[in-house]
């Protein structure tokens, strides 16, 4: 689990779009919320999930081990592997489908988010969070601080304020898929050219 003030590191911040469900809660909700997140850590060691992982660790030493003496055959194994986790996405998406009405356009990253809300919220205030990722369904649990909320001039008066916060709790699998999600969209944007629309390298 990772706290806010943990670790000084820093996340790359890309322009996404995901599903987000935000809640705000009062202070003396944080530990109850704190502990349900810590708990679907502890419940994922029993889950399909918790096995899944192990397998996917055991393989990838394997496949390490392999290419010290044959590159080729690390190389096809690789690639069988990356067509497994493709299926294992498209499964997932089957089974989490998205309705375009609940996108959301936000700047992301491993330690934070932002976007558009239709109405303001206190700063240092705390909200729950559960987040899809794009295209691979996979979902987000956290706990966040507000930095600040600010009405932007210009913006679309159904939602006119921005919305920007650092994530203080959250399972270290769910930190690891979200840093995972966005260097993968980093690098799409770095193929793309569009790199200098929606990266940055700085902490959140």
């Amino acid at each position: 689990m990772h706290y806010a003030g943990s670790d000084r590191r820093e996340f790359f911040r890309i322009n996404d779009t995901v599903v987000v469900d935000y809640k705000v809660i009062g202070s003396e909700s944080v530990p109850l919320v704190a502990r349900r997140i810590a708990q679907s850590t502890d419940d994922d060691e029993s889950t399909e999930k918790a096995q899944l992982r192990a397998i996917q660790n055991a393989f990838s030493h394997i496949v390490d081990q392999i290419n010290h003496h044959d590159r080729e055959i690390a190389r096809a194994l690789r690639m069988l592997d990356e067509k497994i986790n493709l299926v294992a996405q498209s499964v997932q998406r089957y089974n989490n489908p998205v309705d375009p009405d609940d996108l959301t356009d936000a700047n992301l990253s491993g330690g934070g988010i932002a976007f558009m809300v239709d109405s303001p919220v206190e700063i240092r205030g705390h909200v729950e969070l559960h987040m899809q990722l794009l295209p691979t369904a996979n979902t987000i649990h956290a706990l966040a601080t507000v930095i600040s909320c600010e009405r932007l001039m210009g913006a679309s008066p159904e939602k006119p304020f921005h919305l920007r916060m650092a994530f203080t709790h959250m399972d270290d699998q769910d930190r690891n898929l979200l840093v995972k999600h966005t260097l993968n969209r980093q690098a799409e944007m770095l193929r793309g050219g569009m790199a200098s629309e929606g990266m940055s390298l700085r902490e959140f």
